[in-house]
C-alpha cells in the first residue's frame, strides 16, 4: 500500500481546515435591510483577486468566469473570507470553499448579506474548444437554481478576452449581469493590465460599470494588484492586493475602499499541484 504524495496530503489538510472554518465560522450581524444595489453589492458577492474575467484561472473563477477553469493545468483548493463594511454598521461576512480540476469546478458559498444565512452550492464545468478557447457553465442552487455561462480567448501570453453572462435565468429579484474583460501582457510574465465592463440588469438599476488595473509579479513569489471601478452612478471603488506563492501553497490579502464608504477586508489560502 503506497502513502499519499506531499501534494494529496496537503489537498487533504486544507480541505479539512477549510471545512471546519466554514462550519464554525459565526455569521456577522447582518441587518434586516439588504446591502445596497451598488457596484459594491456585485464586488461583495465575488472572492478576492484580480477583478478581470479574463484573467482568472485559479478555483475563484468558478465566480469570476467558469471558462478561465479550463485555462491551468494545475488542480487547485482553496478557502477564501470576505467582510464588507459600511459606515452605518450594515455588514457583509462572506465565506467561500472552492474546488477545480482544469475544466471541472464545485464550490460552497456561504452568504450573511441579508437576514439570515444563504449557502450557495455551485458546479462548474469548462471544456476546451480548441487549445486557446474555452467555455463555461455555472450552475447555482440558493433556494432555487440560477446559472453562469462565460468564454474565455487566450494568446498566450500576450493576450486575454473573456465575456461572461450571471443569473441568466429570468427569476424576480435576480441580479443579472453582463460582463466582458480584456487583459494585455505588457512584460510578458511580469506586468498585466487589464479593462472591464459590467452592465447590471436588475429590478434596483440598470447602469454600466466600468474600470481597469494592473497585476505585478515582483521577486519571491509576490504578486500586487491595483484596480480602479466606477459603478456608473459616480461610486468608485479602489481596490489593492497582495499574494505569496510558497511552493504548492498561496496566500492572498486584498483591501478595497469605495467613495460611498463601504470597506472590504478579504483573503484566501489555496494550495495547487500539477
Amino acid at each position: 500500500m503506497t502513502s499519499p504524495s506531499p501534494e494529496r496530503t496537503h489537498l487533504i489538510v486544507l480541505a479539512a481546515l477549510a471545512v471546519l472554518i466554514l462550519l464554525a465560522a459565526h455569521p456577522e450581524e447582518a441587518s434586516a435591510k439588504a446591502v445596497d444595489s451598488t457596484f459594491t453589492f456585485r464586488d461583495a458577492l465575488l472572492p478576492p483577486g484580480v477583478p478581470s474575467v479574463a484573467m482568472r484561472d485559479d478555483e475563484t473563477a468558478i465566480l469570476w468566469n467558469p471558462a478561465g477553469l479550463a485555462m491551468s493545468r494545475a488542480y487547485y483548493l482553496g478557502y477564501a473570507w470576505k467582510g464588507t463594511y459600511q459606515r452605518d454598521d450594515r455588514q457583509v461576512s462572506t465565506h467561500f470553499i472552492l474546488t477545480k480540476a482544469r475544466g471541472f469546478g464545485i464550490g460552497i458559498m456561504r452568504d450573511d448579506s441579508a437576514p439570515g444565512t444563504k449557502i450557495t452550492t455551485l458546479f462548474s464545468l469548462a471544456p476546451h474548444v480548441t487549445n486557446s478557447f474555452a467555455v463555461g457553465f455555472t450552475g447555482k442552487w440558493k433556494g432555487g437554481f440560477n446559472f453562469d455561462c462565460g468564454l474565455i480567448y487566450r494568446k498566450e501570453p500576450y493576450l486575454s478576452i473573456g465575456l461572461v453572462g450571471r443569473n441568466l435565468r429570468d427569476k424576480e429579484n435576480a441580479r443579472r449581469y453582463f460582463e466582458g474583460g480584456l487583459a494585455i501582457a505588457a512584460s510578458p510574465r511580469r506586468l498585466n493590465l487589464f479593462f472591464d465592463m459590467i452592465n447590471e440588469e436588475s429590478p434596483w438599476r440598470d447602469a454600466l460599470a466600468y474600470g481597469g488595473g494592473l497585476t505585478a509579479k515582483l521577486e519571491y513569489g509576490i504578486t500586487t494588484t491595483l484596480s480602479c471601478f466606477t459603478d456608473g452612478q459616480g461610486h468608485e471603488t479602489y481596490r489593492a492586493s497582495l499574494s505569496f506563492s510558497g511552493g504548492v501553497n498561496v496566500f492572498e490579502g486584498e483591501y478595497s475602499v469605495t467613495t460611498n464608504h463601504w470597506s472590504t477586508v478579504s483573503g484566501r489560502i489555496a494550495n495547487r499541484s500539477q
